[in-house]
Formats: C-alpha cells, sequence, structure tokens
C-alpha cells in the first residue's frame, strides 16, 4: 500500500472513532446513549470510496472502539460475555451498514452526485435505506440484550426512528460535503466562503436565542452559500447547520425543545431534512445551469471556429481558383504570343527563305557568280535569324515549364563579354562603335549560369549594336552592391520613351522594334533575359530617354 494511502486509512480510522465519541458525548440521548446525529457512518462510505470493500475489517475495528464505553455505561444486568458479544454484533451491523451503503452506491451512483437522479438514489438508497435496515437489525440485537429494558413499544418505536435518522443524515451531511471539498487544492480556498459561513452560524445563533420564530430564515442563507459558493457553499453550510441545530436543541435551546425528548429531535429532523435537501438541489439545478451555460458557450465558441476556418478554407479554395484561372489566363495569352511568334516572325523569314530557294533553284543558270554569291549571303542572313529565333523559343518554353537546367558558378565576366565582342566584332566594326568594358578584376568573377548570363549578355549587348547609331558608343561595367554585383550595358543610341519602356520584359505587351538597318526582332530576347535572371533570384531593369539612349542594368546576388 502506498504511504499516502496508509495516512488516509489512519486518519478515516480516527476520525471514524473521533465523531463517534463526539456524536454520544453531545447528540444523543440517556439513558442508551444512541446519538441523533451519527457522522460515523458517512465517514465509514467515505473509507469505502477510497478502498472498496476492503475498509469494512477498520469500520468494524472503530465501531467497536467507539461504541464499548457507551454499551458498557449503558447495560443491564449483562454478564461480561453477553457485554462484549453485543458490543461485536453492534459493531458488526455498523460494519453492515457501511457494506450496504457502498453497495447501494456502486450500482445506483455515477456521476458523484452530480445529476438529480444521482442525488435522488443517494438520498433513498445509500443515506435512508441502508440506515432502516441497519438500524433495524441494530434494534432487535439491543432489544434482545436489554438494552430497552426501562421503554415502552411507543418509546422503543420512536427511539429507533430517531437513530435511524441520525445514521440517514450522518451519511447526507457528511458524504456530499466529503465529494465536493476532496480535490481542493490551496488556491481554492475562499476566505470570503469562511467569512459567510460564520455570519451564517453567528446569525443563526442569534435567531435560536432570541427569535425561534425565524429559524427558516436558515434556509435562505443556505441558498445564498449555493448560490454564491455552489457545492461547496451549500455543503459546508448543510453541515454546519445541523450540528448546531442538534447541538442547541440538546442543550435546550431553539424552537425545537419538547418536554418529550424524543419529539424535540423528531420536530427538528422533520424540519431540516427537506431543507437540506432543497437546498442542496437547488444549488445543484444552479451548477447545472452554468455548467450547460458553459457547454453552451463552448458550442457556440467551437462552431464559430469552425465556421471561421470553414469560410477561411472556402476563401483560400476561391483564392486558389482566381490564382488557377489568372494562371489558366497567362497560359492562354502565352500559348496566343507563342503561336503569333511563330505565325509572324518565324513565318516571314522562312517565307522570305523559302522564295529566295525556289528563285535560285528554277533561275541558277542565269545568274551571275556575283549575284549567286548575295543570294547565298541573304539564305545565310534568313538561316541564321530563324535558327536564333528558334534557339530563343525554346529557351523561353524550357523555362515556363521549369524544364530549363540551373547550373550556377563561378564564371569570368571579363571572358564572357570578351567572348560575346568577339563574335560580334564584324556588326561593331561596321557601324565604327566605340566599345567601351569596365569590369574591375575584383568584380569580375560572379556566382552563376555560364550559358544564362552569356544569352543575357548577347542578348543586351546586341541590341545595344542595333539601336546605336554609326560611331556610337556601348559601356559594359560591372559595380559592387550591398547584396551583390550590377552589372549594366549602356548606350547612347536612339533611346526610347517612357510608354516603350514599360513594355519591356512583359510578355503581355511584347514590344517590336526595327534596328537602324532594318533588323527586325521579336521582342523576345528581353522577355527571356528577365526569365534567367529571375532564376537567379536576381533583378533586371532599364532606363532610357529617347535620343540619349538607354542603359540595360541587372543584379545577381551574393551566393547564400
Amino acid at each position: 500500500m502506498h504511504w499516502k494511502s496508509f495516512l488516509k486509512g489512519i486518519f478515516l480510522f480516527f476520525t471514524y472513532i473521533g465523531s463517534a465519541k463526539l456524536g454520544m458525548e453531545y447528540f444523543s440521548f440517556h439513558p442508551m446513549n444512541l446519538a441523533v446525529l451519527w457522522i460515523p457512518s458517512g465517514i465509514g462510505l467515505i473509507g469505502c470510496l477510497f478502498f472498496g470493500y476492503s475498509f469494512i475489517p477498520i469500520v468494524w475495528l472503530a465501531s467497536f472502539i467507539a461504541n464499548k464505553d457507551g454499551l458498557i455505561s449503558s447495560q443491564f444486568g449483562l454478564t461480561e460475555f453477553q457485554l462484549y458479544l453485543s458490543v461485536c454484533l453492534v459493531a458488526s451491523v455498523d460494519a453492515f451498514q457501511s457494506t450496504l451503503s457502498y453497495f447501494f452506491w456502486t450500482r445506483y451512483i455515477r456521476k458523484n452526485l452530480t445529476s438529480s437522479k444521482d442525488n435522488f438514489f443517494f438520498i433513498v438508497y445509500v443515506c435512508f435505506l441502508a440506515s432502516l435496515i441497519s438500524i433495524l437489525i441494530l434494534g432487535i440485537i439491543l432489544h434482545s440484550f436489554g438494552y430497552f429494558h426501562n421503554l415502552n413499544p411507543n418509546q422503543i418505536f420512536r427511539t429507533i426512528l430517531v437513530i435511524t435518522f441520525g445514521d440517514t443524515i450522518g451519511i447526507f451531511i457528511t458524504v456530499p460535503l466529503f465529494m465536493a471539498w476532496r480535490k481542493m487544492v490551496w488556491k481554492d480556498i475562499s476566505f470570503l466562503l469562511f467569512f459567510w459561513t460564520i455570519i451564517f452560524i453567528i446569525i443563526q445563533a442569534v435567531i435560536v436565542y432570541q427569535f425561534p420564530y425565524l429559524f427558516f430564515l436558515s434556509f435562505l442563507i443556505l441558498i445564498y452559500l449555493g448560490y454564491r459558493f455552489q457545492i461547496r457553499g451549500v455543503t459546508l453550510g448543510v453541515f454546519l447547520l445541523y450540528l448546531s441545530s442538534i447541538l442547541m436543541t440538546r442543550l435546550g435551546v431553539g424552537p425545537f425543545v419538547h418536554p418529550v425528548i424524543f419529539d424535540s429531535y423528531i420536530y427538528l429532523i422533520s424540519f431540516l431534512i427537506p431543507y437540506a435537501i432543497l437546498a442542496e438541489f437547488i444549488t445543484l439545478q444552479y451548477q447545472r445551469l452554468l455548467s450547460n451555460r458553459f457547454e453552451l458557450e463552448k458550442k457556440v465558441y467551437d462552431r464559430t471556429k469552425l465556421l471561421r476556418t470553414q469560410i477561411f478554407e472556402k476563401n483560400h479554395a476561391i483564392e486558389a481558383l482566381h490564382n488557377s484561372e489568372k494562371l489558366l489566363s497567362e497560359t492562354n495569352r502565352t500559348k496566343d504570343i507563342f503561336f503569333s511568334i511563330i505565325a509572324h516572325d518565324l513565318r516571314n523569314p522562312l517565307g522570305s527563305f523559302k522564295q529566295i530557294t525556289e528563285l535560285m533553284y528554277t533561275d541558277f543558270d542565269t545568274y551571275t557568280d556575283s549575284e549567286k554569291k548575295d543570294t547565298i549571303f541573304e539564305i545565310q542572313k534568313s538561316a541564321s535569324r530563324v535558327y536564333g529565333l528558334l534557339e530563343q523559343l525554346l529557351d523561353w518554353a524550357r523555362t515556363q515549364t521549369g524544364n530549363m537546367p540551373f547550373r550556377p558558378t563561378e564564371i569570368n565576366l571579363r571572358s564572357v563579354v570578351s567572348k560575346i565582342t568577339e563574335q560580334m566584332g564584324v556588326m561593331i566594326q561596321k557601324k565604327g562603335i566605340q566599345l567601351s568594358v569596365q569590369i574591375p578584376e575584383k568584380f569580375s568573377f560572379v556566382y552563376a549560369d555560364s550559358e544564362m548570363i552569356q544569352a543575357v549578355l548577347r542578348n543586351l549587348i546586341s541590341n545595344s549594336i542595333k539601336f546605336t547609331n554609326e560611331n556610337g558608343k556601348i559601356e559594359i561595367s560591372a559595380s559592387q552592391e550591398e547584396d551583390g554585383v550590377r552589372i549594366e550595358c549602356k548606350d547612347n543610341g536612339v533611346g526610347m520613351d517612357s510608354s516603350d519602356l514599360e513594355k519591356l520584359f512583359r510578355l503581355d505587351a511584347q514590344l517590336t522594334r526595327i534596328g537602324l538597318e532594318g533588323e527586325k526582332g521579336t521582342g523576345l530576347g528581353l522577355i527571356l533575359c528577365h526569365e534567367f535572371i529571375k532564376l537567379h533570384g536576381g533583378e533586371i531593369w532599364a532606363k532610357s530617354e529617347k535620343g540619349k539612349g538607354t542603359t540595360v542594368s541587372f543584379r545577381l546576388p551574393d551566393p547564400k
């Protein structure tokens, strides 16, 4: 057995004996020392609630010790053997009563006195019926051993009736008090409750001594204790009401004092029992009302929370639907632009290529060598344009489908720019453009995808060449920024106005411009640049003024 359980058992054992001695001293009537209020009956049931039927032997032993002195003092002509046999039998009756009360409890009560049904079975079966059966057996035993030798049948009946109610009340006032206070912790102690309890005792004492006819006001105070402090308040008030009322009646004070002692207790009990039951019932109903209110509030809160969740999910679904619609719209627009590029920008050079090759095939012999050479040159230009456009289309398509491989490594910007300008050397020399590369050695190395950056720089330099007049200037530079490297391609070409500038890098506002020497473009190059820089986690932008040139800049962030 755990040491806490052992201490509980010892405490209940001595409480049983102490409350029995108190009952026989202050709550009993002579000549048999039978208590009007028998608190040990409730202590026995509480012990069974803790330990089950294994507590019954402790009840028997405690009852034997508690009843021995009282029965010895009230015995009449018994031998020592008969005396101790009667004491053993009385202790057995007390043990039987605890057994019977606990049996009724386990059979009928399931919710720890939290419902009206539980309280009904508690009062009728656990308190009254168990006490009635036990006291009838006790009366037979006491009568058999001559303890009722000086009482007539009417007095014996009244005695049995009084001690039956004494045991009933003992269970009725102690067990609910235990159920209400058993899980109490220090922080639950209400000093206001004890204050009102003291006020309750003082008012009752004043009423009993000065205004006995106002004794019913005790009930109103009980109701207030139940309303203010719920079940703990009313059970404590009922417990103290019974103790004080029976004690004062025994002392001959109060509205229930009668020349016949049995009548005094019967009147008192008849008055207190319905009041106490009604007070506890009203308190229980009020507590259930509060519980139902809290439960209803919790349900409303849960339903509101659920409704908010459903609304959030619905809004999220609507937002996802809108995003899907937007994505679908963008996809359709992309598809339209894609087919537009194929239909116009790819179809025209292929058409020219077809016409030139057909003419050359049919009139090959009529062309001079110089004309053949010029025609082949035009075919080569058309083929280069078609090939470049196809490359751009394929790269752009891969960025849209997420299939564009991204392989960042450390690359040398100066080497990349040098390679591109070398490839475009003929165009640069033809227009007499002055190309300046201002990339310091410390900024020349960046972490990026080599092929993508080459494509970006190729597009920017090609556009600058295309829209710069003869003997113009183009400058490629790099500088350090707070979180990366900034690369610029600046020219002093024709520039563009703000309306055209806004259309750069936008697929939905594709800008197609003709170069100074009739070079055609699709506008797809800058869009592709935007996609490539975005894959690097950077950004690209442009500044331009009509007639003063254009500067296109992009930033590559430092690797994390």
